[in-house]
Formats: C-alpha cells, sequence, structure tokens
C-alpha cells in the first residue's frame, strides 16, 4: 500500500511579520478582576528572605565506621514530599546514597565540602556540628 503525498506549504512568499498579533486582543472585564483602575497590585516581597538553618553532623555509630552526614533542623514547612524531593536532588548532584528518617537526613560518605555549597545556593544556612 503506498502512502499518500501530503501537499507543502510554501512559506518563501509569506509576507513578514510586522507587528504582534496579539496587540489586538484586549482582556475583557479587567476592571473586575484588578479594581477600577486597570492596575493590578503589586504583591510586597521581605527584602531579605529568611534563610533556614540546619544542623550538619558526622556520624559513625552503628554504621561499621563508614561517615554518615546528618542534616538536622528542618521546619515544619518542609512536608515530607518536600524533603524527599530535596534528597532525590542531593544524591543525584553527589553522586551518593542516602535516607530520610523522621525530619533528619541522612547522606552517606564525607560529602560535607560539596555539600555545603548546594544548600546555601538552595538557601539554608548550614552550621556544622563537629
Amino acid at each position: 500500500m503506498a502512502r499518500e503525498k501530503r501537499q507543502r506549504i510554501s512559506t518563501e512568499s509569506a509576507p513578514a511579520l510586522q507587528t504582534s498579533p496579539f496587540a489586538s486582543l484586549e482582556i475583557q472585564g479587567r476592571e473586575s478582576l484588578t479594581g477600577d483602575t486597570g492596575v493590578a497590585p503589586v504583591m510586597e516581597q521581605s527584602a531579605s528572605p529568611r534563610m533556614e538553618r540546619l544542623l550538619l553532623r558526622r556520624s559513625t555509630a552503628r554504621r561499621s565506621g563508614k561517615t554518615v552526614l546528618v542534616l538536622e533542623g528542618f521546619s515544619p514547612a518542609w512536608t515530607d514530599g518536600k524533603l524527599r524531593g530535596l534528597l532525590h536532588e542531593l544524591k543525584a548532584a553527589l553522586g551518593c546514597g542516602g535516607k530520610l528518617e523522621g525530619r533528619t537526613m541522612e547522606i552517606q560518605g564525607e560529602q560535607a565540602a560539596r555539600l555545603e555549597p548546594m544548600l546555601t545556593t538552595r538557601g539554608f544556612s548550614v552550621k556544622r556540628g563537629w
């Protein structure tokens, strides 16, 4: 069974676009959404976002002498799903294992020098506990 050939539309002779095709569109009912002025209110943001402080400990207890870094001090705003997502990102970036025990995160291996800059770029303040 032979396949039908599709007709191609030539784009060579098409006129160049001079203006935005969306320029003539208007939003209907804009006054009801933003008030009488037609301008949306600006949300105020704090000048400096609060950095969350984490405690980073090194532990070898009950691990046959192997080093594990323990992160503690996550605020209640960090749900279990968010903590699992952060752990997944850190494990992938560091190339190591880890697990979540309650509200503490364990990262396998001596990764403190690489872990601290990653956490500070994500908005955490890290204090070493050793």
